[in-house]
């Protein structure tokens, strides 16, 4: 089981940020949050704030624990603990072209619609509570599973 951490980043508008992930990658392609692996003897809010910056080029003073999760995906199982940070509508996003191939801002209220969202990520944004009550997750439509481990302890309003 890999550990990784990730952020929901949304802006003033609260569109969510996120990342298509390079073609050669797993998930190649497809959309995902701002996020990667802890290196060793890192804790996941150190991992997400340096992931944030080599991914995005901002350099987050905080981020909001919301809690963690077991994504099991075709390809193998990660814990993810996921964060939330809040950022102005004109924060210029700078990729990294050999991980990215491209960033956009997406409405929630359209996400379900989306064609390429990276496994999990409506139903692991519903038990934050930052997604409306829906039917089916299509990103799990391959027998992928979103389980919620635990809640985060920050009450930061972000």
């Amino acid at each position: 089981i890999i550990r990784i951490a990730s952020c929901f980043m949304f802006n003033e508008s609260d569109e969510l940020l996120l990342l298509q992930r390079h073609s050669e990658d797993l998930g190649g392609g497809l959309w995902g949050t701002p996020g990667g692996r802890l290196e060793e003897k890192e804790d996941a809010k150190k991992a997400v704030l340096r992931e944030i910056y080599e991914e995005t080029g901002l350099q987050l003073e905080d981020v909001a624990e919301l809690g963690a999760h077991e994504v099991r995906m075709p390809h193998g199982v990660v814990n993810m603990t996921s964060f939330k940070a809040r950022v102005p509508n004109t924060v210029a996003i700078r990729i990294d072209p050999e991980e990215h191939h491209a960033h956009a801002w997406f409405r929630l209220d359209g996400l379900l619609d989306e064609a390429g969202i990276l496994w999990g990520i409506p139903t692991i944004l519903h038990d934050f509570g930052l997604f409306p009550e829906f039917a089916e997750d299509p990103t799990l439509s391959d027998g992928s599973q979103a389980i919620l481990l635990k809640l985060g302890k920050s009450s930061l309003d972000l």
